[in-house]
């Protein structure tokens, strides 16, 4: 067996031999490689790999060649959509296609959600502020005594459910405790079926793809009992849809929701006949747009939070003046999207938080090229096949494209460089880049936004006693946050 083990691992050593390969970095024991490193202490194995080899360099991690691209070669990956998919680098890891699959064409629902987000996300904004504040005022509430929150991360998330199944399923719907408590455990499920190890790609990766994959055809699916509520859910309110465009024809108003987004499709909806709708295919979309929306949105939530609360000493009156000064010119009446813009400070804080979150490495990208190899502009060749991925550290820590002191925490970086939150750069990858870039990152930004905007002028907040404690999670990951956080309502009257 071992003798197999051995052969497994030469023959996918020597697959790029015939190669201008990038170097493999050096490791000390065969057939497990980087692996252990990678798991344990991946920065400095890609910092140490990054210093021997340059900036393209490969790591033999779980029987799989990886490549690890730098700041000089991440863009010629971002962009280059025809040879790197991260729709297929990202299956690698967690196959979405297996746990939505009546969503059969990604790129339809990308394209979807990114025409109903940017072009209607300034209608949008009145909603959102609307069910922030619902939102906070339902699970932070009024705080006249100090009120500690223990796990701001689940806090978050139940908050930040609430506008954004609003946004996705409508009005109707959205604030039914079983439609919440699916957009808050979709992501959630997803992650934990698939923190297995994957032993047998020692041998092949296809082994391990081939054991995860086992209760998904014998029909378990993780996210089963989500589907079935929204399905429940939104059954009834598209048959009223249909029914009242077909009764009112062009004076019918459409709600303003993805869900509608999927109505409007013909191949989707056609005929306007409820017994005709694609109701699966609905079902997987939108939970593929919850997974991207809820991890997103929530997780740079609660690390903009844990930041205003860890460098409350240093930003806090300048970003709590900024949100009174916004207040005050519109009134304390609803904000538009044109108020939101004007919270500049506020936006390179967020943006900072999240360039500083994005982890060691990540944003995997499967080499498709059509040829049997691709070649990098510095001359590196992979086959195709390969997987890629992005070096996130050898970007952040850049002094070039970061300015003086790039590892540390500045607010103000951003602002500085006239660089808002949702603009692509060549220094900020939080949200990819190229045509595949998140195309729900305007939505983020704005929600993340708000929520803090809103705290700032509600509560006075601080850490609990136990303060704020930071941890290297597992692997290439973002460091963990944790600890308490209290809130308390403010003293001073607010015009």
């Amino acid at each position: 067996m071992s003798g197999l083990i051995l052969a497994a691992v030469f023959l996918k050593l020597s697959r790029r031999t015939n190669l201008n390969g990038p170097p493999l970095a050096y490791y000390r024991y065969p057939i497990i490689g980087h692996t252990w490193r990678f798991l344990t202490d991946c920065e400095k194995l890609i910092l140490e790999s990054r210093e021997k080899n340059g900036e393209t360099f490969s790591l033999y991690i779980f029987g799989q060649i990886i490549t690890v691209v730098g700041k000089e070669t991440t863009h010629e990956v971002l962009k280059k959509d025809q040879d790197f998919s991260f729709r297929e680098g990202f299956r690698v890891q967690v196959p979405l296609h297996l746990i939505f699959r009546n969503s059969v064409n990604p790129e339809k629902n990308n394209k979807i959600i990114r025409d109903y987000i940017i072009g209607k996300l300034k209608f949008l904004i009145s909603r959102l502020q609307k069910n922030i504040i619902e939102a906070i005022d339902l699970h932070i509430g009024e705080c006249v005594e100090p009120k500690v929150i223990s796990n701001p991360r689940k806090t978050l998330a139940d908050i930040i459910a609430i506008p954004v199944a609003n946004i996705i399923v409508g009005e109707e719907c959205y604030m039914h405790e079983d439609i919440l408590e699916a957009f808050k455990d979709i992501t959630y499920s997803v992650f934990l079926l698939f923190i297995i190890p994957p032993i047998l790609s020692f041998i092949h990766p296809w082994l391990h793809q081939q054991f995860v994959t086992i209760p998904f055809r014998f029909g378990w699916n993780p996210v089963s009992k989500h589907r079935k509520v929204i399905l429940n859910r939104i059954k009834p309110v598209i048959g009223k849809r249909l029914y009242d465009k077909k009764r009112l024809g062009d004076a019918w108003v459409a709600p303003l929701d993805a869900l509608q987004c999927y109505l409007d499709d013909p191949e989707i909806a056609p005929d306007l006949d409820p017994n005709h709708v694609n109701y699966h295919y609905i079902v997987d979309a939108i939970g593929g747009f919850i997974f991207a929306a809820m991890g997103t949105t929530a997780n740079g939530a609660t690390r903009a939070l844990y930041d205003l609360v860890e460098r409350k000493q240093k930003y806090w009156q300048e970003l709590y003046q900024e949100a009174q000064e916004i207040n005050k010119q519109c009134n304390g009446n609803e904000l538009t999207s044109d108020d939101i813009a004007k919270m500049v400070k506020l936006d390179s804080f967020v943006k900072e938080t999240l360039r500083l979150s994005s982890g060691i490495v990540g944003l995997p990208h499967k080499c498709i090229s059509k040829s049997s190899y691709y070649t990098f502009a510095n001359g590196y060749q992979i086959p195709s096949g390969s997987l890629v991925m992005v070096n996130f550290i050898d970007t952040n820590n850049d002094e070039e494209l970061q300015g003086q002191n790039p590892t540390e925490f500045y607010a103000y970086r951003h602002l500085e460089r006239n660089s808002p939150a949702i603009k692509l750069e060549r220094n900020f990858l939080s949200f990819g880049g190229g045509k595949h870039a998140c195309p729900g990152r305007a939505l983020a930004v704005n929600e993340i936004k708000v929520f803090l905007h809103k705290v700032m002028l509600k509560y006075d907040i601080k850490a609990d006693t136990e303060g704020i404690q930071r941890r290297k999670f597992f692997g290439p990951l973002a460091s963990l946050v944790k600890g308490g956080i209290v809130f308390e309502n403010r003293k001073e009257i607010i015009n």
